[in-house]
């Protein structure tokens, strides 16, 4: 029997219904560990080549995602938690060294050096209006809380790495099957999808590979540096020198030359001399060497927004909008190209 265009509707709407409370259930029960599953997936865009590499190896997909996935947690997630665990250690450390009665935060005075008399009158008035003791206290305070909190429940902690391997196995394992999913929903052309899929992906190994790995190599070797010429505290620096690496045109010495001018005024003249040249030849030449492997055949984002975009990522998201943050803006720049270039025209997409 024919169906009314009442009947149509009623059941249009009683099916929009139906969906809109299964989707909020279903919202419901992923949503702890969405932030999780996002991570995971992007984690596997960045690791697809990686990944394609293994499976010319073994010609097995399922082995060549486990070997993705284990050369992953080796290479990444080991080093990244001890590493973690280094920085709050020394934060602790710093407290006691620079904070205590006899701390250099405590003793040192600015104005008795040569340095501070060259300065316009401007800058010494700024300069004494900081409460060093205070600074120091507050960003150490952050950095205990913030990575303690990461390991404040074991189990919970341990679960969440599980959940996120796992993921990241079945998405490299099923990617192409997700891929033609993600056509069939789509509204748009394959054509159209294969551009928003290519440009997405490809921004994301853009931040991923050329923006923030460049940055943690230079984070990594600044530590090293700092380490070798004797800076407290030289694994927070160089985690520091991380987030200073995006800031465009200074990078990496906004934290080294401070570090640097430090060990002049205590008087370690070869060791702050050691670190200018290390700053130079080691970490600065790296971008220049290194940078043209890992940005060859992505897309190029400017500093600045990839900057901001970290800094938001952690403030909503926590320290996993490290990744999270640039992932965001890549779609959201990915979106506003496809709209520069692909107009709609007699209801087609030029």
């Amino acid at each position: 029997m024919k169906k009314t265009i009442q009947q149509a509707s009623i059941e249009k709407w009683f099916f929009l219904l139906v969906a809109a409370v299964v989707l909020y259930l279903f919202w419901s029960i992923i949503q702890p560990f969405a932030i999780l599953i996002i991570t995971a997936g992007i984690a596997a865009v960045a690791l697809v080549p990686l990944d394609q590499f293994f499976f010319k190896i073994v010609k097995q997909r399922k082995l060549s995602a486990i070997m993705t996935s284990l050369g992953m947690f080796l290479v990444i997630i080991i080093p990244l938690i001890l590493i973690l665990l280094l920085i709050a250690k020394q934060a602790t450390e710093l407290i006691q060294l620079s904070l205590g009665e006899q701390g250099w935060l405590t003793t040192f005075n600015l104005t008795d050096h040569k340095i501070y008399q060259l300065l316009p009158v401007y800058v010494q008035e700024q300069i004494l209006s900081i409460d060093l003791q205070t600074v120091g206290l507050n960003v150490a305070q952050w950095i205990i809380d913030n990575i303690g909190g990461l390991f404040s429940s074991t189990s919970r902690f341990l679960l969440n790495i599980f959940l996120f391997f796992i993921a990241l196995y079945y998405l490299l394992v099923d990617r192409k099957k997700l891929h033609i999913e993600i056509l069939a929903l789509s509204p748009f052309d394959n054509e159209v999808d294969a551009k928003i899929i290519h440009r997405i992906a490809s921004t994301i190994r853009h931040v991923v590979f050329g923006i923030l790995v460049l940055a943690i190599i230079q984070g990594l070797f600044a530590g090293i540096g700092m380490t070798i010429f004797g800076v407290p505290g030289s694994v927070i620096w160089g985690a520091f020198t991380i987030i200073a690496a995006l800031v465009p045109l200074v990078g990496s010495a906004l934290v080294l030359v401070p570090a640097v001018i430090y060990l002049f005024m205590i008087g370690n003249v070869g060791s702050a001399i050691g670190l200018a040249l290390w700053a130079a030849l080691v970490v600065g030449l790296s971008d220049n060497i290194v940078a043209p492997y890992l940005i060859k055949g992505t897309t190029h984002m400017h500093m600045f927004l990839v900057l901001i975009s970290i800094l938001g990522g952690i403030q909503i998201f926590g320290s996993i909008g490290f990744i999270i943050g640039p992932t965001i803006l890549a779609a959201f720049l990915v979106v506003i190209d496809l709209y520069k270039s692909g107009i709609l025209k007699d209801g087609q997409w030029s």
